[in-house]
């Protein structure tokens, strides 16, 4: 069965989405940004869906395609999509390589393309060899984005393509708490792993203090029913807690990025909300190019049954707090919006920006200027 795409008469993006067959959690940033895009351009969304009867087709072909190249001659369990007319860019954000199968389901997309951008927003540089096959891939694009630094650079001698080191980003109009900041009633939240000690001390603060610490309580594959929901339920708790934890990625699974140091988009999750970041300051020069600002993190180890002397002793200096706030804020509208990164695919794919673009701009100008001329609320009260 082959699905015409309806075509926008001023299309000049081609956006391939797997938000009808992909909901784990880990997905919801990737269709943030791609809904922005759609906001930001003149772009025909192709999100193909499952057949229903052919589920296990889809599983059996991503796990032989680490395998081999052969794999990307079998059906790929989605309805064929066509193309209706040509765009000037292909853009394509996945998640895993294995991600890249979905293109089989996308008649000519090369063909019709004057130019593809494939962006990869996670990929380590000891999984390279075991998915040598599916890397072949990537040189049917024009460019390739990795949002590690390290991976980046490994890639640059695998491949053909030109390769580029481009940071997450995020909705920085979402994320900010401007014009209307709620209170941060939440004051430590964790999202994902934590280390047992840690966490004791902050439960024994929190039952000690009246304070609230907010944590996960559940574990396995997390689904969403509703990605946009999960990106503003998730926001909601951010904009209302003082402090946030983030560490450095993988730091339960350290066979999985050995020796290479990445840092991952929830630092920036925290401090485009105003978070207070406590965790590890990354000793790469990816971190410090791109959050090198003062106090971005307050260095606390992963393992540490103090945590409450910790914020204590934070909680005792208000200004720093919403100094630390502000600036966290500021400076993720100035540099670490989907406009920033738009702006450089563009660039890449020779494209002019859009005046959607520009009104994107007047917006974060207006937040940055409310952010830098008010307090925030993060100060203990």
């Amino acid at each position: 069965m082959v699905e015409n795409l309806e075509s926008r008469t001023d299309a000049r993006v081609a956006l391939l989405s797997l938000r009808n067959i992909e909901n784990h959690v880990s997905r919801s940033h990737g269709y943030e940004f791609e809904d922005t895009i759609l906001e930001m351009d003149q772009a025909d969304l192709i999100a193909p869906e499952a057949i229903q009867s052919q589920r296990i087709v889809t599983g059996i072909k991503n796990r032989l395609s680490y395998r081999s190249q052969a794999a990307r001659y079998l059906p790929t369990g989605l309805k064929q999509v066509e193309l209706g007319q040509d765009y000037d860019l292909f853009f394509y954000s996945i998640a895993q390589l294995r991600d890249l199968n979905a293109l089989d389901a996308v008649r000519s997309w090369r063909e019709r393309s004057a130019s593809a951008i494939c962006w990869i927003q996670e990929l380590w540089i000891a999984h390279l060899d075991q998915h040598a096959a599916l890397l072949e891939r990537l040189n049917e694009f024009d460019f390739v984005i990795c949002s590690f630094a390290g991976t980046a650079e490994a890639l640059k001698g695998r491949l053909k393509v030109p390769v580029h080191a481009i940071p997450w980003g995020l909705d920085a109009v979402h994320f900010c708490p401007w014009p209307n900041p709620p209170e941060r009633a939440i004051e430590a939240l964790g999202i994902g792993v934590r280390h047992p000690n840690t966490h004791a001390a902050l439960i024994d603060h929190a039952d000690r203090t009246g304070s609230y610490y907010s944590y996960e309580t559940i574990s396995g594959r997390a689904e969403m029913t509703d990605y946009r929901a999960h990106r503003k339920n998730y926001v909601g708790q951010l904009q209302r807690s003082r402090y946030f934890f983030s560490y450095i990625a993988k730091i339960e699974r350290p066979e999985e990025r050995a020796l290479q140091t990445e840092f991952g988009l929830r630092y920036i999750e925290g401090m485009a909300a105003g978070a207070v970041i406590l965790g590890s300051k990354i000793d790469s020069d990816a971190f410090r190019k791109h959050l090198d600002w003062e106090d971005s993190v307050i260095d606390v180890p992963y393992d540490c049954a103090e945590i409450d002397k910790v914020i204590e002793s934070l909680n005792a200096e208000p200004e720093r707090l919403a100094a630390i706030s502000q600036r966290n804020i500021v400076t993720c509208i100035e540099r670490h919006d989907h406009l920033d990164r738009w702006r450089r695919v563009l660039e890449l794919a020779g494209l002019e920006t859009t005046p959607q673009m520009s009104a994107r701009q007047i917006k974060l100008d207006e937040l940055e200027a409310l952010a830098q001329g008010v307090s925030t609320s993060i100060a203990a009260s």
